[in-house]
Order: C-alpha cells, then structure tokens, then sequence
C-alpha cells in the first residue's frame, strides 16, 4: 500500500512537470491548475508514504520516479534527444530505486 502511494507519487510528480511546461506565466490557467493540484496530490502522497517509510528512502524513490518518468516523456511526447551518458545515468538512478526498495 504504501509503496502503492509512493509511486502515485511519483507519477503525479511527472504529470505536474508536464504541466508546468506549458505555463506561460498566468495566460493558460489549465496547465496552472493541473500544476499545481498535482504537486499537491503528489507531496500528499509523499507525505504519506513518509509515515511508514524512512524519508530518505521514500525522498530518493519519489524523485527516482519523477526522473525517469519526465525523461522517458521527454523522449517520447516532446522528442526530445537523449545522450548515451545520460541513459547510463538513468539506469543508474533506476538500479537505486529498485535497491532502495529491496533494502526496505
């Protein structure tokens, strides 16, 4: 359950960086709200997962997540171009993560 709300997190995390791509300062209200709902949904969940997990653990797996989530939506919905150092550095965040999650 409450890496269910971790990763929720996570994912919220990555659904508000999105938004807040297409904020032009206070013009488009949409992505401002959505931006701001979801970082706060997303820090409620963080918050959360904090009660049962040890923050660091549950800190480093959040933004383990929002890493590799808005890098992987870079890519595919912006087209955005990825070096090969920085897929090594990727997966290394990845190996954390799931090393994080295995130890706790």
């Amino acid at each position: 359950m409450v890496w269910g709300l971790l990763v929720l997190a996570g994912l919220e995390e990555v659904v508000a960086t999105i938004a807040m791509k297409y904020v032009n300062g206070t013009k488009k209200k949409l992505p401002l709200i959505v931006m701001t709902v979801g970082f706060i949904f997303s820090f409620y969940c963080l918050a959360s997962a904090m009660q049962v997990l040890p923050a660091g653990v549950a800190y480093a797996v959040w933004t383990g997540i929002g890493s590799i989530g808005i890098t992987l939506v870079g890519i595919f919905w912006f087209k955005e171009k990825l070096q090969f150092s920085q897929v090594i550095s990727l997966f290394l965040i990845l190996i954390g993560v799931i090393g994080l999650k295995m130890s706790a």
